[in-house]
C-alpha cells in the first residue's frame, strides 16, 4: 500500500534535502518547495496529503500559506515546524487548523510518529 503523498517546504536547503531524503527512505510519496509561493504552485497542479512547512521563511510564511493550502483544500493535514519557540504562533497555527506544530531541531522518530498520528 503506498504511503501518503507529502509536501515539504522549507527555505533552508540543508534542512529541506535532509527531511526529503528521510521521508523518502520511510515510503513516503515527495515534492517539496524552497518557498512558500513555490509550495502554492505546486499545491494548485498537485494536491498533496500532508503539508509540512517551516514557519518562518522569507516571503510567504508557514502561516500564510497554511492559510491559502487550506482555502483551496480544507482537507489537508498540516504540520507546520519552526527553529524558535513560538508559543503565540504555535497557538495560532493549530487555531487556522493546523494539525501539529514542532520545533527545530526536528527529532526524525518523533516526526514520522506525528506524520502518522495526523494521517490516521
Amino acid at each position: 500500500m503506498a504511503k501518503a503523498k507529502i509536501l515539504l517546504v522549507d527555505d533552508e536547503e540543508l534542512v529541506r534535502r535532509s527531511l526529503e531524503a528521510n521521508l523518502k527512505r520511510e515510503g513516503f510519496e515527495l515534492d517539496s518547495a524552497a518557498s512558500g509561493e513555490e509550495a502554492l504552485a505546486i499545491l494548485q497542479e498537485c494536491p498533496c496529503d500532508l503539508l509540512l512547512t517551516d514557519n518562518l521563511m522569507e516571503g510567504m510564511t508557514g502561516i500564510e500559506l497554511l492559510k491559502k493550502a487550506k482555502a483551496l483544500y480544507p482537507e489537508v493535514k498540516v504540520i507546520v515546524f519552526s527553529g524558535y519557540e513560538e508559543k503565540d504562533s504555535a497557538e495560532e497555527v493549530l487555531c487556522l487548523g493546523a494539525n501539529c506544530f514542532l520545533c527545530k531541531p526536528i527529532d526524525f522518530e518523533e516526526l514520522i510518529e506525528r506524520i502518522d498520528a495526523v494521517l490516521a
